[in-house]
């Protein structure tokens, strides 16, 4: 992965701004992002669990993103060892997350309840890169 991510200061949230060369990039640093917010991310640990969501436009699905790795991540007491997005396309995101079962680790939660709405962007610069931004409710 090349996408890259920097946690945003925010009184109330913490943000995440998101660059990479493709939207995949971007989702797939969002996920990593997340993971290591919660203190959840292991790399090269888990195993592949298939993840589709789609909005109506593209900071819809970042937030829509966000929220089932988070979703994931809880449902199933997992720490995230990768993240793979194969494609973004018509309002879909199409990709994988690999899941490891927490056990007896003990991450380093924020406290992340959802990525909200609030201040969110995604889009793609004149230079051609592509840049996010993502606010979590803590």
């Amino acid at each position: 992965m090349t996408g890259r991510y920097e946690v945003l200061e925010h009184t109330a949230d913490v943000g995440l701004r998101l660059t990479g060369d493709s939207p995949e990039e971007i989702l797939e640093a969002a996920a990593e992002g997340l993971a290591d917010l919660q203190g959840a991310w292991f790399p090269g640990q888990g195993q592949d669990v298939p993840l589709e969501v789609s909005a109506a436009d593209l900071p819809g699905l970042l937030v829509r993103w966000v929220d089932e790795v988070l979703y994931l991540l809880e449902s199933r007491d997992a720490v995230l060892g990768g993240v793979s997005v194969r494609q973004v396309d018509g309002g879909r995101a199409v990709g994988a997350v690999r899941l490891a079962a927490r056990g007896d680790r003990e991450p380093e939660s924020m406290g992340i309840k959802a990525a909200t709405l609030h201040r969110v962007r995604f889009e793609r610069g004149p230079d051609g890169a592509w840049s996010a931004d993502v606010y979590l409710d803590v």
